[in-house]
């Protein structure tokens, strides 16, 4: 059996907390991990880790091996990399999750141009709202958009995404225009039903921080549908921009109160915090950064509805 290859399985694993998790990311069965658990075992004579129904944790030597054996996979890693920097191209499958909202809008052109750059490269995404455990899942990053990121996992912010509220011309011109926020509480409203019914809108206008009382005219899970309601004249919605930006542009959309401060999201990148990241995840970060056309304290889709 490949020693440096069963190394390789080690650092994952023990990375990954998780045998199930690291034979994902290696293609291989859990059956064929414990074997290289046990090839290195069997070498230097030493349990390298404690095994329980629910996780997997370095023994003391485990440990020490683990730091050997990192040190000594970086040091591969950056002579082949070196060596074959002008001939040798980055090569694997790139797991990726990610909203199903921003995955539906903004990844499909992103990954097709990353793939045509990169043939030696595979891509499974997985899109959904559900919380993922991407160390267990096996997943090699994750976009994840929040107010607020509370996580261990390594990451960088690559964006912000402002809330609008908004409503079609259409309704405009049947329902008349609000004066002030104030009046949402008496019209048809659209809003997010996870985690909770979103019935209180919070925003600052003229520099006074403000709550208004919505009654929902529309509830759902998804911000795809409200974007869709709202630009068929259903009610006012309160969007983010990644959602209801490319529909400001074109005018199908408008932004009722273009002063009010409604709340910034984040876009993360994020990814298990190891020493050893594939060259093929930092090419997509790069590619996914660069083709957004983001920053940390900037909106790129405010920036379209602006134009």
């Amino acid at each position: 059996m490949d020693t440096l290859e069963s190394m390789r399985v080690f650092v994952r694993v023990v990375e990954l907390g998780s045998f199930a998790a690291a034979a994902r990311g290696f293609d291989l069965s859990p059956a064929m991990v414990s074997k290289h658990i046990g090839h290195l075992e069997k070498r230097t004579g030493a349990r390298l880790l404690n095994r329980t129904t629910r996780q997997v944790r370095p023994t003391e030597a485990g440990a020490t091996y683990f730091d050997q054996c990192t040190a000594i996979l970086r040091s591969i890693d950056a002579a082949e990399a070196e060596a074959g920097a002008d001939t040798s191209a980055p090569r694997g499958t790139l797991r990726i999750t990610a909203p199903t909202e921003f995955g539906n809008l903004h990844l499909p052109l992103v990954i097709a141009s990353f793939l045509e750059r990169h043939p030696a490269i595979d891509i499974a995404l997985d899109l959904t709202n559900r919380s993922v455990d991407i160390v267990q899942e096996g997943y090699d990053l994750a976009i994840r958009i929040a107010r607020d990121l509370d996580t261990s996992l390594v990451g960088r912010r690559i964006a912000l995404s402002r809330f609008h509220i908004v409503a079609s011309p259409a309704y405009l011109a049947r329902e008349g225009h609000p004066e002030e926020p104030a009046e949402l509480a008496r019209r048809h409203c659209l809003t997010f039903a996870v985690p909770q019914p979103w019935t209180t809108w919070a925003f600052r206008h003229g520099g006074e921080a403000r709550q208004v009382k919505i009654t929902p005219r529309m509830l759902s899970t998804s911000a795809e549908a409200l974007l869709q309601a709202a630009r068929a004249g259903v009610g006012i919605g309160l969007l983010p921009t990644f959602v209801c930006g490319e529909a400001l542009a074109r005018g199908e959309l408008v932004s009722l109160f273009p002063d009010c401060e409604c709340g910034v999201l984040g876009i993360y990148i994020l990814f298990p915090h190891r020493s050893l990241l594939p060259a093929r995840v930092r090419l997509f970060i790069d590619f996914l950064v660069q083709a957004i056309g983001g920053g940390v304290d900037r909106d790129p889709w405010e920036f379209r509805a602006e134009r």
